[in-house]
């Protein structure tokens, strides 16, 4: 179960997040798209809910959060 804090999470968080993140290693398999730039979910989705990257929100909720705030997600897989 993602964390509380990224439960609360609404499509602004996550737009505002984005804005200010810088992400310098190759991307992940799990990728969201926000304002045209492609960004690693999980490591955005907890920046944009203020928790420590060890928080046990997986990767397959932070994008099913992100699909429920009508983000587009990429799998490469």
């Amino acid at each position: 179960m993602a964390s509380p804090a990224v439960q609360r999470l609404t499509a602004e968080d996550i737009r505002r997040a984005a804005g200010n993140f810088r992400w310098d290693r190759e991307l992940p398999k799990w990728t969201t798209v926000v304002d045209e730039r492609e960004l690693p979910a999980r490591p955005l989705v907890l920046e944009a809910a203020g928790v420590a990257p060890n928080d046990p929100t997986n990767s397959h909720q932070a994008v099913a959060k992100l699909k429920s705030l009508g983000f587009e997600t990429r799998y490469q897989g």
